[in-house]
């Protein structure tokens, strides 16, 4: 062979070794963001649901501590009296605690950071603790919807 044909040879080889087209590499973009988007809803949703079993998880604590105020005091705080009876003790008993019924003395938020509604039906005596959900907002549908202690 000359050498001219082996040069030619040499060049042509050279130039068959484009690397990867714009169009190949749009593909792996779309694949690692379709992969990523999947992940990312995948991740939100167990947060999600491990929020929802932490809220129910709490609500049955407070009716613990509730049950526990019962059957010192003989009496379910009032709507008005709330969760706070369980930390501060109501002028009404005197034989609360001696240590508040909840740890750490105060009334635990729910997983998003709101309150808990307690509401006590002095007709039944009984009661229901609520949380909003997700949304902060009454009703709601899977994550955003309440979550209460008539429900667990």
């Amino acid at each position: 062979m000359r050498k001219e044909e082996v040069l030619s040879r040499k060049i042509n080889k050279v130039n068959n070794n484009k690397g990867m087209t714009l169009i190949e590499i749009l593909v792996v973009i779309a694949l690692i963001a379709g992969i990523s988007g999947t992940l990312i809803v995948n991740t939100s949703q167990g947060r999600s649901r491990g929020r929802v079993n932490l809220a129910k998880t709490m609500i049955s604590r407070l009716e613990d501590a509730l049950n526990t105020f019962n059957m010192d005091c003989n009496y379910y705080p009032s709507t008005e009296e709330g969760l706070e009876a369980l930390v501060i003790p109501p002028k009404n008993c005197e034989s609360w605690g001696p240590k508040p019924y909840l740890k750490k003395g105060k009334v635990p938020k729910d997983p998003w950071g709101n309150n808990f509604i307690y509401v006590y039906d002095s007709s039944t005596g009984d009661f229901e603790i609520i949380s909003l959900g997700q949304d902060g907002e009454k009703g709601g549908e899977k994550f955003a919807g309440d979550i209460s202690s008539r429900d667990l």
